[in-house]
Order: C-alpha cells, then sequence, then structure tokens
C-alpha cells in the first residue's frame, strides 16, 4: 500500500479510551457484523455464517497495518510499532474480547479476497498473541471485498478498502 506519507501510529492510551468498557458510558451502539468463512470439518472445507455482536463506537480502521503484496505476512517498522500499541491497549482493556476485520480492495476474485483477508486477521491475532494478548480473547474474520469504503477503483481508493479494524465485541 503506499501513502504520501504514512499514517501516523495510533497510540495506546487513545485506543484504550475507545475500547474500555466504562459504567459510566450509554449502552453501547450494539452492530451485528454478518459474514461467511470456510472452516475445516474433517478433511472438507465448510462454509459457515459468522455473526458478532460489536459496539459500533469503538471501531478503529488500521490503514498502516501492512501486508506484503497478495500476502498475510505482516510488514514494515509503523506495522509493528502499531501492534505493540495495540497489545498495549488490549491490555489496559481487561478482559474485552475483540473483532479483527481483515479487509481487500477489489483486485482479485472475490473468493481470493476473502480467504486472504482472513488470513491477514488471522496474522494480526496471531501477532497480537506473540505480544502478550490471549488469543481467546481475539476473534478474527475476513470480509474480502465485502465491505468497501469505497467503490472507486483508482489506486487511492484500493489503499482505503485494504485495512484492518478491529471493534470491542458485546
Amino acid at each position: 500500500m503506499a501513502f504520501a506519507t504514512e499514517p501516523a501510529v495510533i497510540d495506546s492510551q487513545t485506543l484504550a479510551r475507545k475500547w474500555r468498557r466504562t459504567k459510566s458510558l450509554v449502552d453501547p451502539v450494539v452492530e451485528v457484523r454478518k459474514t461467511t468463512r470456510k472452516v475445516r470439518k474433517g478433511i472438507t472445507l465448510e462454509e459457515e455464517e459468522v455473526a458478532v455482536s460489536v459496539d459500533a463506537d469503538t471501531e478503529t480502521r488500521f490503514e498502516n497495518i501492512l501486508f506484503a503484496l497478495d500476502s498475510d505476512r505482516l510488514e514494515g517498522d509503523v506495522t509493528k510499532a502499531q501492534l505493540q500499541e495495540i497489545a498495549k491497549a488490549m491490555q489496559a482493556a481487561g478482559d474485552e474480547t475483540f473483532l479483527i476485520e481483515g479487509h481487500t480492495c477489489d483486485l482479485g476474485s472475490a473468493e481470493h479476497n476473502k480467504e486472504l483477508s482472513q488470513r491477514r486477521a488471522e496474522a494480526v491475532a496471531m501477532a497480537l498473541e506473540t505480544l502478550g494478548i490471549n488469543r481467546k480473547r481475539l476473534d478474527a474474520v475476513g470480509f474480502g471485498e465485502e465491505k468497501r469504503l469505497t467503490t472507486a477503483t483508482d489506486e487511492a481508493a484500493r489503499a482505503q478498502n485494504r485495512r484492518v479494524q478491529i471493534y470491542r465485541k458485546v
């Protein structure tokens, strides 16, 4: 993903304030994030529906978590720094659980993009686990190109659509 300037790292204090459940706040804005994903059942892959309830107000987009082209390999110093800040914020949020979403642009087949976005969401979850976050607190789901931010097809628009989003689950 190419940017004129790299997106800034969102610091852990900002993330923790957004993700920490506080009794003094109004009820969460519940949104159900729905898609399908393939899961291995025995020796076959089967598609299952996924529906995860999240607090929509806790959505955070990370356009600075970068991957190698057509790969789930995380790359770049900014990516590493952002993942460290996310891990600190998740630690500060106590026992809260999170949905990690992977999203792609429209290049490639819908099936390929769905699978790639799932692997990328899993890669973020695994990286956070290595930084001390219990994997049971993380749900990784790939949406492929289903939830594009823009339908434009220039490279700047495609870069916006290639992203990771994290929500606090309810």
